[in-house]
């Protein structure tokens, strides 16, 4: 398994590539690039994470570091406290989408944002030079826990959004938190919105019950009992609470495309502004920011990359297709309790169903494909790719991560992934034989160069 590097984080197989050597290094580094200033950290409850919290703990400290230790803590909530504990930053020990035995060190700057691509790379130039900051005996850093961080956070989320309609409308919601971060803090967030909850998998026992991606197939154990416990909205969500997918009062289990459509237009009502997402997110958000007259601004995949442009852009919302949101106006990160409370929010204001709401947007396609590719050839592989696709026909071509084709009815991008060796493929289309069709023959040439 290769190590997966970035100016935000590290992410790799615990024991083969992410070693508790990698992790000190990359703690290293980042005490060094905050200068020995006050670091949050938390983690997930993955059976490594202890380990790796060990080895990033000691490294903060031999940096000079204040070690403000959350212990178990989902990535946006961590992300959320940095402003109000004067961090310099924060760690992230956690997994989040990918499945058992990955685990990744996410960073985080002075205003709870990934680092910023540009500014993370000086501090992978640390990383790979060792050329860390260690204080002497007398001047090493200290730990400190806390475990009253959440209250504040739900406090500012609970006075962010319409708090008394959503408990008003006495909604039953079904949770599904993977066996995750999330899993402490599913009560105090049901009982704040006065919700009748359904926990499933909420035993934060290490072992990952289903893939931690929220998607359809990962809700199908949500999907088939929802109606039986009159179930109004199910919430699937990564183990980090970064993403989430939805299955509707119907039973149907949504995909991860249509979180963020669905909040956009939501939040465009109240208030028009820019909206940022990637560059291979559903067109579903474009025609909902059209018909709002909202500017929508697309960036290249990851959360980095997003937050960094909504920043620039003093955006309304931001957030990907992987099922993530992010609202300036509250937090830099993506965030599932934010998301699950926007829902509620637009549930109850309309009286709608879920089901309700979704038919009224915009319908197209989507068909995700993957072919696996080493890191060294893959870069080389899309080039070819690139040179080969006369045949599509497109008639737009977008270099702004991978390639990115376009035609009137729908769009194919092809892009490296940053988490895994693959080379990954989306197709959309408002048919799903053109989706498909346009997605084969993608892949039939960049298997060509493999």
């Amino acid at each position: 398994m290769t190590l997966r590097l970035a100016s935000f984080g590290v992410r790799g197989f615990v024991g083969d590539s992410l070693t508790p050597r990698v992790a000190m290094d990359y703690a290293s580094a980042f005490g060094t690039f905050v200068d020995g200033g006050r670091v949050l950290l938390g983690r997930d409850t993955r059976y490594s994470s202890p380990m790796l919290h060990s080895a990033v703990v000691a490294s903060l400290l031999s940096c000079g570091c204040e070690v403000v230790d959350f212990g178990i803590c989902p990535t946006p909530v961590l992300q959320f406290s940095v402003r109000p504990y004067g961090a310099a930053g924060a760690i992230s020990i956690t997994g989040g989408h990918n499945q058992m035995g990955w685990n990744a060190l996410t960073l985080l700057g002075s205003d709870g944002s990934f680092l910023d691509p540009d500014v993370g790379e000086a501090l992978l130039g640390t990383f790979h030079a060792t050329d860390f900051l260690f204080r002497d005996a007398m001047n090493i850093g200290a730990r400190k826990g806390v475990s009253d961080y959440f209250p504040p956070y739900l406090k500012a989320l609970s006075a962010l959004v319409d708090r008394e309609a959503i408990r008003r409308a006495g909604f039953t919601v079904l949770m599904d938190p993977v066996g995750g971060a999330g899993c402490p803090f599913l009560d105090d967030f049901s009982n704040e919105f006065g919700l009748k909850l359904v926990a499933i998998n909420q035993e934060p026992s290490g072992y990952l019950a289903r893939d931690p991606e929220p998607r359809p197939r990962t809700a199908r154990q949500m999907a088939s009992f929802i109606r039986h416990v009159k179930g109004h909205v199910g919430f699937v969500l990564s183990s980090d609470m970064g993403r989430v997918s939805l299955v509707t009062d119907t039973g149907e289990p949504l995909s991860e495309e249509f979180t963020l459509p669905l909040l956009v237009r939501s939040l465009l009502k109240q208030r028009v502004g820019p909206v940022v997402t990637n560059c291979c997110t559903s067109r579903m958000v474009d025609d909902v920011a059209a018909a709002a007259g909202a500017p929508l601004l697309k960036t290249p995949v990851g959360q980095a990359f997003v937050a960094a442009r909504m920043t620039d852009e003093q955006a309304r919302v931001g957030g990907e297709g992987s099922g993530s949101v992010a609202l300036p106006e509250f937090s830099r990160g993506f965030d599932g309790f934010l998301a699950m409370a926007l829902v509620l929010e637009m549930m109850a204001r309309s009286g709608e169903s879920l089901a309700g709401l979704v038919q009224s947007l915009p319908r197209y396609h989507m068909v995700k494909k993957s072919a696996v590719s080493g890191s060294r050839t893959a870069y080389l592989v899309l080039d070819q790719f690139l040179q080969e696709i006369g045949p599509f026909g497109a008639e737009s071509v977008d270099l702004t991560d991978g390639v990115r084709l376009d035609w009137e009815d729908g769009w194919l991008h092809a892009r490296v992934s940053h988490t895994e060796q693959l080379i990954r493929v989306l197709s959309e289309a408002r048919t799903r034989e053109a989706a498909e069709r346009r997605a084969e023959e993608a892949l039939r040439l960049i298997g060509q160069g493999l």
